[in-house]
């Protein structure tokens, strides 16, 4: 009975435990690794929202070009972050084209901040001098989304110019025992349409990755591992536990049932 009792537990414990080789990030490097980070340049699509901040020489025309300078009160709105950024920066329409004052339709789908900030220099060239203006585009933060097995999922964005992966999963709590690591997937909005791959987070060479670094718009989604499944416990110590509380119960059921027959 007790032979039986203890193969009956090494069956449920083995395969119900979630191994530290799937818990732990960046495996097989060390202390003193270097990466060579490949970044990749981020292209804009539509409903995207740009920040785009236009100075002149002459105060009231940079007023008309910067929408959040103008009027009275602003100065509290700037703590709406997210909001203000929606309601006042320049949002890219279905056909990839942002509205700007005096300039009119400006077309910046597929091209990146970069592009889109020569674009307009370019185009205000055409009533400003050269040295009479400068600007300065930017995204209104990076937006992204994270689903599944993780602390807190939902909806974040982070004021940077670029985040990793680890920086996004750190908004949502991290990762649960039960997620996986390993095949982390993430599912990417292009001019081109959507792409899906996946991340092992616990190779150390995924910072070699150009996908390492996440963009606007990506959802995150956290897989489950087997043991969630399993119902059973997610640790050696918690399996045995509840294994012990079955056994326990169903000793005990016997026990009453003996007494009743007799």
């Amino acid at each position: 009975m007790r032979l039986a009792l203890g193969l009956l537990a090494i069956l449920f414990i083995f395969p119900s435990c979630v191994p530290t080789k799937k818990l732990t990030y960046l495996q097989e490097g060390n202390a003193d690794s270097e990466y060579s980070l490949k970044r990749s340049q981020y292209l804009v699509q539509p409903n995207d929202i740009l920040s785009i901040t236009i100075r002149t020489y002459d105060l009231e025309t940079s007023q008309l070009f910067n929408i959040s300078q103008v009027g009275n009160g602003n100065a509290g709105a700037l703590n709406a972050g997210d909001i203000l950024f929606y309601l006042q920066g320049y949002s890219v329409d279905l056909a990839g084209n942002i509205r700007v004052p005096i300039i009119g339709e400006v077309h910046v789908n597929g091209l990146t901040i970069d592009g889109v900030q020569e674009l307009i220099e370019k185009e205000l060239n055409n009533y400003f001098d050269k040295e009479a203006i400068n600007v300065t585009v930017q995204l209104a933060g990076i937006r992204f989304s994270i689903v599944g097995e993780v602390n807190r999922p939902g909806k974040y964005v982070i004021y940077q110019n670029q985040v990793n992966v680890f920086e996004a999963l750190a908004q949502a709590g991290d990762i649960t025992i039960v997620g996986n690591r390993q095949e982390v997937m993430v599912v990417r909005q292009s001019p081109d349409g959507v792409q899906t791959f996946t991340l092992d987070l616990t190779d150390s060479q995924v910072i070699n990755d150009p996908r390492y670094f996440i963009q606007p718009n990506d959802v995150i989604n956290i897989k489950p591992l087997p043991q969630k499944s399993f119902g059973i416990g997610t640790t050696g110590f918690e399996t045995f536990s509840q294994l012990l509380s079955v056994v326990a119960s169903t000793i005990t059921l016997i026990i009453a049932i003996n007494s009743l027959n007799q």
